[in-house]
């Protein structure tokens, strides 16, 4: 884990993404409303299925009714019979999905029309003949049997397709609409204008024809609002034609079933409807409900309109209930797509009376937008402050673990209230931000960290090169001054021992000693400078500032001394010579960093007087007789610790004693020197 001091980059990042997350939140192109529906369509089939209410039944043309009939053609003799049946059972209110926009005037129909007319201008026909005349024309007329049913139902809703024009901006004069003066009736008596109010808007619709409309307890429109994909995920419960608003089939089945009359529906347009004391159904800005499918086909109970008709259906089943009529054979053209699946569009409508009187409706609310920006902001904030902190895998594995919440939440929004909260936008933009701001620190920090690592992981210990990377400030490779200590370690009479053994003997020995002082120097965290043939030259307080540099230093020649002398009693074991080692150190400023040649060899170093008197003091240790020598300044480091009680357990049994005053170049007064060693 690596801090990174400089957080400012991040943040502007983060903050540029912001902005253009929240551009595509307030106006979405055409391709995130089209991921956010398949989401949606994802999120519905996770939730699975759910029970609908069993006071909802649906009357199938299915395809085991039209084959019992001449050339598959459900006619409208069929529907005024079938309504004639479903009336004798006493459902409460009876819904047809079909739209019967003109009159059907057959060709006997019409002879026989014209008949009676000619008949009638004659003075001498038989009475008993026109009534007979009149009889047939009465048989004949399918659509007197349609209106004559529906008219004795009373209950029976009837549906007309409106031509929605999504582009108009506004429709309001009358004038503009071409609409049959008895649909008038049919508006809404109460609404007022809600804050905001985008409608759906048409100009001409399929409408029943006059008779038929005339005797209908209601009428609605059944248009359905398809979204890129060709799917229905919205039913608009109104359309706005010209200065009126008309219902939707399945609001007005639920009026009724419900015993509200027209004026106990109260429309605050953009906003929500209000039914009676008990419903309030939110909308959105143009009066829509996203609708909750409970599933796949079958879910709503169905019976196929021949077994209505053949009586094999007790009238139970039906009585007090909702019954919904329309088409599900294959070929009939009503069949749309749906999270699910396809269903048929009087299941459709079935769901959405389900949906209206069980208020069990999706909802999409206004705030989802401010929803969106406030994830957006928090998912800047979070990933601005964790990725410069953490590394890309643990950046990573947060990303994931916030984005996994952050769906599990919508999920949890989705299937337990109902509400669709957005993905597709916060999710872009996590995912984005995860990327982008890895990616700078990947160009940028973390290239400066491999640098880093380079050019110290050879020096020092991981410990040190980590820190160095947190601070990326104290590797000043250009060259800094810096108060230090230098320790110098020389084997002695090497130059003897290589003289008198075998080149491997030498090397083996050589690279044992070496390897083991080096360790040391590690452990006690130092900065290995450099081998030059038996010399180690190490230091401290560089590249990372260590304020007891001093200590650090002596404490490691302490423990070198401790390791050789562990080795010296193992190659005397194995009968090998021994070697010996003098250690100087000394304190003082230097110039520290990479020296060499740009094209050829760099090595990252101390230069100085201060590192030339270390030098001097470990050649002293041989004229002295003694294994560490430092000088005055580092006894003035560590001078407070080796006068407290309590010290670090290496210095417990430590010595120190005056040796001499040396003449050292560049320095007027002479330096003193010490000698340091261990009581037994």
């Amino acid at each position: 884990m690596r801090v990174v001091k400089h957080k400012g980059p991040y943040f502007l990042l983060a903050s540029l993404i912001v902005a253009a997350a929240i551009f595509a939140t307030v106006t979405p192109p055409m391709f995130v409303d089209y991921l956010e529906s398949k989401t949606f369509d994802i999120r519905t089939l996770l939730r699975g299925e759910r029970s609908v209410r069993p006071d909802i039944v649906i009357v199938a043309i299915d395809d085991k009714t039209l084959e019992q009939f001449a050339l598959n053609i459900w006619t409208r003799e069929y529907m005024a019979a079938l309504i004639d049946k479903l009336t004798s059972m006493q459902p409460k209110v009876i819904g047809i999905d079909y739209l019967y926009q003109l009159p059907e005037v057959s060709k006997g129909l019409e002879s026989l029309r014209e008949l009676n007319r000619s008949y009638q201008s004659l003075a001498s026909v038989d009475k008993n003949f026109l009534g007979e005349l009149q009889a047939m024309e009465q048989i004949n007329n399918v659509d007197a049997a349609l209106i004559t049913a529906v008219n004795k139902a009373g209950n029976v809703v009837l549906a007309f397709a409106p031509h929605v024009f999504e582009a108009m901006a506004s429709i309001d004069n009358k004038a503009n609409v071409q609409l049959p003066g008895y649909m008038l009736w049919h508006a809404f008596m109460l609404s007022k204008p809600g804050p905001a109010y985008k409608p759906v808007l048409a100009q001409t619709a399929l409408t029943p024809f006059e008779g038929l409309a005339e005797v209908a307890a209601s009428i609605g429109h059944v248009y359905s609002l398809y979204d890129q994909d060709g799917a229905i995920r919205w039913e608009p419960l109104y359309v706005k034609m010209g200065a009126d608003i008309y219902p939707s089939f399945g609001l007005e089945i639920a009026r009724m079933f419900k015993d509200l009359r027209p004026q106990d529906v109260k429309v605050i347009t953009g906003d929500r409807i209000i039914m009676g004391d008990k419903i309030d159904l939110p909308t959105d800005i143009s009066g829509r409900i996203l609708i909750n499918y409970p599933g796949k086909r079958g879910r709503f109970t169905t019976y196929s309109a021949i077994d209505i008709l053949a009586g094999t259906i007790p009238a139970t089943e039906l009585q007090g209930k909702i019954v919904l009529v329309g088409a599900t054979a294959l070929g009939t053209g009503d069949i749309h797509v749906t999270p699910f699946t396809e269903l048929a569009g009087v299941e459709k409508q079935a769901t959405v009376v389900e949906n209206i009187l069980s208020q069990n409706y999706l909802v999409k609310e206004e705030l989802t937008t401010l929803i969106d920006i406030v994830a957006i902001i928090c998912f800047a904030f979070i990933m601005a402050l964790v990725v410069p902190y953490f590394g890309a895998f643990a950046s990573g594995l947060f990303f994931g673990f916030l984005l996994i919440v952050y769906l599990g939440l919508t999920q949890y929004a989705f299937v337990a209230h109902d509400i669709w909260v957005h993905v597709v936008v916060p999710a872009l933009t996590l995912s984005i931000l995860y990327t982008t701001l890895t990616t700078y620190r990947f160009f940028t920090e973390e290239r400066l960290a491999r640098q880093i690592r380079n050019t110290f992981s050879k020096y020092t210990t991981e410990k040190v090169v980590k820190e160095l990377i947190d601070h990326p400030e104290m590797a000043k490779l250009g060259g800094a001054r810096k108060n230090i200590t230098v320790l110098f370690s020389d084997v002695r009479s090497f130059t003897t021992f290589s003289e008198n053994h075998e080149p491997e003997e030498v090397v083996e020995a050589l690279n044992e000693f070496l390897s083991a002082m080096t360790e040391v120097i590690m452990a006690w965290d130092g900065t290995l400078d450099k081998f030059v043939g038996d010399e180690i030259m190490a230091f401290w307080g560089a590249p990372v500032a260590q304020e007891n540099h001093a200590e650090l230093a002596v404490g490691c020649a302490l423990a070198m001394m401790r390791r050789l002398h562990e080795l010296q009693i193992k190659w005397r074991a194995e009968g090998r010579a021994v070697l010996g080692i003098g250690i100087g150190i000394n304190t003082g400023d230097v110039v520290v960093g990479n020296i060499g040649s740009e094209k050829m060899k760099m090595d990252y170093t101390v230069i100085g007087d201060a590192v030339n008197l270390g030098a001097r003091v470990e050649a002293l240790t041989r004229n002295y007789d003694t294994d560490i020598i430092i000088t005055e300044f580092t006894l003035n480091q560590i001078r407070e610790l080796l006068s407290k009680s309590e010290k670090p357990v290496i210095f417990s049994h430590l010595q120190v004693t005056k040796l001499d005053e040396v003449k050292v170049k560049g320095k007027e007064n002479a330096v003193v020197i010490y000698a340091l060693s261990e009581s037994e």
